[in-house]
């Protein structure tokens, strides 16, 4: 067989492939995306002291965990919802952002932060753009998802531009500026994205009550699970600025942003793909469908392998050439993180189980046993006044949760008969 031959091949299978096309469509602009954004980072480090690098860390991580708060995790089940529930149900949750937003301005505000109105304007422009690409994803547009994706990176790195052209280097200057193109993006992204001539129509508080009330799962569930884990994540930077200095603070974010680039690109783009074909399959009981994600998964594991390998491997030696001497301590942190990204790669396309077929509460168990390895590891590290053991433990206790909740995902896809010893069950 001739190498041609083997191309025209793959090539043909890609057309022929529903879930190949999808995957497809949403990584290219993704791959764009990321590289634009972790471009930006290492510009920002490089133009930037570390502790303004801290201070935009720390401001970052904040406005990210409570983003999804915004929603209520309703927004992650708007692939599932039925399709005569659907219009009732993006109008009860389009109501949310806005006044979820204003409540974490507030509380922070209260609690002394100066950046409280860029939380306000990052938060609901997130939660309005996020609204829009769960409906895109619906849809299975995921052209439209890499799309708004792209854009924002290119716009973030405008206004990165503007400042060096200006010789601006306020960091305060620059989250406000920031925060308020994230809500300028949410609500055109949305705008564009939703059915507006139908949301337009008239619809009874009484039908959209009833719908959250049959979505009961994303606030008793989805909230807390995801808000845990944002916790698990971002709350560690405060800390570590806190007690370690908010040079390490912002090393450690910078492993997360960059360590979150092939988890993004992989585990997130096949999270969105997965979720849309297994939620039409359910609905449209399409046996093809069900096919193509029983072999697919069975993929995913390679491409985790390969992940870890790459950034055990490049991101030490990335950190120090890109961004100096000073930033190898991000290099080694990398190194011991290697292993927990390359699960949460594989782990995170397996996930939309928990949600398609409504087992959400194994997503919050798994999450409640994260925030625990994460105070637990950060903890001890605090009390041995020693981060690297925070750091050492927060990856090998994390791989292990990862195992736990993948024996989970795979005896709910066994009882929903979607596998049978790795195969889909014959009908």
């Amino acid at each position: 067989m001739t190498k041609f031959s083997i191309v025209s091949g793959w090539i043909a299978r890609f057309r022929k492939s529903t879930l190949l096309q999808r995957i497809g469509a949403l990584m290219t602009g993704t791959v764009i995306a990321q590289a634009i954004q972790l471009f930006n980072l290492v510009i920002l480090a490089k133009l930037y002291p570390l502790s303004d690098v801290g201070t935009y860390s720390m401001f970052f991580a904040i406005a990210s965990t409570l983003a999804p708060a915004a929603m209520l995790g309703y927004e992650m089940l708007i692939p599932a919802v039925p399709d005569d529930e659907i219009r009732p149900y993006l109008k009860a949750i389009g109501l949310l952002p806005l006044p979820m937003a204003l409540l974490a301005a507030a509380a922070a505000f209260l609690a002394g932060y100066g950046h409280w109105a860029a939380i306000a304007s990052w938060i609901s422009g997130a939660a309005i753009q996020r609204l829009g690409e769960m409906y895109n994803v619906r849809r299975n547009r995921f052209r439209h998802v890499a799309s708004a994706r792209l854009l924002q990176a290119l716009l973030m790195s405008g206004v990165l531009a503007g400042f060096i052209l200006s010789q601006r280097r306020d960091i305060d200057e620059m989250i406000a500026v920031q925060a308020s193109l994230v809500f300028v993006l949410g609500v055109s992204y949305a705008a564009f994205s939703l059915p507006l001539s139908e949301l337009a129509e008239s619809c009874s508080w009484a039908a959209m009550a009833k719908t959250l009330r049959n979505a009961a799962n994303a606030p008793l569930f989805l909230l807390p699970s995801n808000f845990l884990n944002l916790i698990a994540y971002n709350v560690p930077v405060v800390v570590i600025g806190k007690w370690f200095g908010a040079d390490l603070a912002a090393q450690y974010a910078y492993v997360l942003r960059f360590g979150f680039g092939p988890v993004s690109l992989i585990g997130g783009t096949l999270y969105q793909v997965f979720y849309g074909l297994l939620t039409e399959a359910v609905r449209s009981q399409n046996e093809a469908l069900f096919n193509q994600f029983a072999r697919a998964r069975r993929m995913i594991f390679f491409a985790a392998v390969s992940a870890t390998l790459g950034i055990a491997l490049s991101y030490p030696i990335g950190f120090r050439l890109l961004l100096g001497p000073q930033w190898m301590t991000a290099g080694w942190i990398s190194l011991i993180f290697a292993p927990f990204f390359g699960a949460m790669i594989y782990l995170t396309p397996l996930s939309v189980a928990l949600n398609t077929f409504n087992r959400q509460y194994f997503e919050l168990k798994t999450q409640l046993h994260y925030l625990i390895i994460s105070a637990l590891s950060f903890g001890i590290a605090i009390a041995l006044h020693n981060s690297w053991i925070g750091f050492m433990l927060f990856s090998w206790l994390g791989c292990l949760r990862y195992a736990l909740l993948l024996k989970d995902i795979n005896a709910i896809l066994i009882e929903s008969e979607v596998i049978a010893d790795g195969n889909r069950k014959a009908p």
